[in-house]
């Protein structure tokens, strides 16, 4: 079965049912409320609340035994510059340092896409393999499946994917949204 175009018009109607979703908004809300509260990220306490409410309200893949060794590499990378300016760089940082534990690039696009969420757009299954869907049916952009977990050519297809089909104005939070739901 053929997946609908894209359009404003569309993504909006996921994002409507994203918000008629209790537990979904009240995930929002709380993830939103914590980083509001503690927008640094050089206090392990307050990192290891947002590591440890990222991972588990959003699913983001982190083993429990590596919920506090991430928050303190979050700590010691000195993230807040490199977030304030989108740098891409951080994303890999956050999910290929060196603590013991397999990669954690899905949750390393959350916790930033958190912290700023106009410079990072979600990586997981689910988005990513409705956009590769979208790439076979549309041809919107050319890549490979791996080069969508590579963070700078992920935003760059994402990009693209906004471009493509003409949803200027749709934030990546919104697009989330809808590629979670249009999925799901």
């Amino acid at each position: 079965m053929p997946l609908q175009r894209p359009t404003v018009a569309l993504v909006q109607e996921y994002v409507a049912l994203f918000g008629r979703d209790a537990e979904c908004v009240a995930c929002d809300c709380a993830l939103a409320l914590i980083v509001k509260t503690f927008p640094h990220n050089r206090e392990i306490a307050e990192v290891l609340l947002k590591v440890a409410a990222a991972n588990q309200l959003y699913n983001a893949g982190l083993q429990t035994k590596a919920i506090y060794a991430v928050a303190g590499l979050i700590c010691d990378l000195g993230v807040d510059g490199k977030l304030d300016q989108g740098s891409s760089d951080v994303v890999g940082e956050i999910a290929y340092g060196e603590i013991g534990e397999n990669e954690r690039y899905v949750f390393a696009t959350k916790y930033c896409h958190w912290h700023r969420p106009a410079r990072y757009p979600i990586y997981d299954s689910i988005g990513s393999d409705l956009i590769w869907e979208y790439k076979k049916q549309d041809g919107f952009a050319q890549f490979q499946k791996k080069d969508l977990r590579r963070y700078p050519t992920y935003r760059e297809i994402v990009d693209k994917f906004i471009g493509y089909y003409k949803l200027a104005g749709v934030s990546y939070r919104e697009l989330d949204k809808f590629l979670w739901r249009y999925k799901g």
